[in-house]
């Protein structure tokens, strides 16, 4: 019988060697393995997906408090802005600068050297600096400053259109009621109390040995300039074109017009980019301040694709283009505007 046995299992042994069964059954095991092994991975990845959903809600409720967050203080800027509006259009009419003149640097100075002879008793005298691009209302301490000048007069002040920023001369008694504006920025924003006027930055800055290139912009005719102590040019180009006058209106001759108007202006700030790019390139790293005049919006638009890594300075003075008279030109631009308040 155990013969008989033995005689079985080795044909049994025999028969799954030669028909594959035995490397089938092999195979099997290992894909039965090989599937436990995914069903793990499978289990971990579905709790790591839970996770991140759990993460995503978390990251969504905060984005959404955060965007809340953000809409109310929009909404309570706007408020701020329109309050101030408010209170600067509540100014009655009669309110207004007394004064408006243009003065020349020669003019500014002795201005400011009698502004300096001026002395009270106590420290009441106040002189406001505001930098360019900002207001009043934006510097430190602005709180203070309402409680030692009048509300009328930095309302007014806020009204000052001006690119280099300006100076106020202050006394309580409104004996001095003074504003300057520089033909060049002001960098820095503070004000000060004392017994005198602190005239020291503004004088410093019209006696700043600055260069500038210069473009003083007009359709048909422009100039472009570079000085390196802004009192006398050192090259200077004047560039001239033929530019149509403006049509009156009236039908298909006006639109025509006006497009061989649009060409020759095309023309000329193709004409005055190039003298300009010229320049900037012969005086690349010495200047200070770039200063665009006449008309703006010209002026801006031939300045637009130059590269130019100075200040930007933009003057709405109507600066005259006279041939006869280049250093007069710099004599306009170097002007300051003077408000009496």
């Amino acid at each position: 019988m155990i013969e008989k046995d033995k005689v079985v299992g080795n044909i049994s042994n025999l028969f799954n060697r030669y028909s594959g069964k035995e490397e089938l059954e092999n195979e099997i095991n290992r894909l039965q393995s090989h599937i436990v092994e995914l069903e793990l991975d499978v289990r971990t990845a579905n709790i790591r997906y839970e996770k991140n959903i759990e993460s995503e809600k978390k990251a969504v409720a905060a984005k959404q408090e955060a965007e809340e967050k953000l809409n109310a203080l929009e909404v309570k800027l706007k408020t701020l802005e329109h309050e101030m509006d408010k209170e600067r259009t509540d100014i009655p009419a009669s309110i207004s600068f007394t004064c408006n003149d243009q003065f020349s640097k020669q003019r500014t100075e002795e201005f400011l050297r009698s502004l300096s002879t001026i002395t009270y008793v106590d420290s009441s005298l106040v002189t406001l600096y505001v930098a360019a691009g900002e207001s009043p209302a934006s510097i430190k301490d602005y709180e203070l400053l309402t409680e030692r000048v009048d509300s009328e007069t930095l309302a007014l002040a806020e009204k000052v259109e001006s690119t280099t920023g300006f100076v106020l001369f202050y006394s309580p008694d409104h004996m001095i009621n003074e504003l300057l504006v520089p033909p060049l920025p002001l960098d820095k924003s503070s004000w000060s109390t004392d017994n005198k006027f602190d005239i020291s930055t503004i004088s410093e800055l019209l006696n700043k040995d600055a260069a500038v290139c210069v473009l003083v912009a007009h359709a048909g005719e422009s100039f472009t300039g570079f000085s390196l102590d802004s009192q006398d040019f050192d090259s200077f180009q004047m560039i001239k074109t033929s530019v149509k006058a403006k049509h009156a209106k009236g039908g298909f001759s006006q639109r025509r017009f006006e497009r061989l108007r649009d060409e020759d202006i095309a023309h000329h700030i193709d004409k005055v980019r190039l003298a300009l790019k010229n320049l900037l390139d012969e005086f690349s790293g010495s200047i200070d301040y770039m200063i665009l005049a006449g008309e703006l919006p010209l002026a801006k638009e031939i300045a637009l694709d130059i590269p130019l890594d100075v200040t930007q300075v933009y003057l709405s003075s109507d600066v005259r283009i006279e041939k006869h008279n280049i250093s007069g030109i710099m004599k306009q631009l170097m002007t300051c505007r003077r408000y009496r308040l």
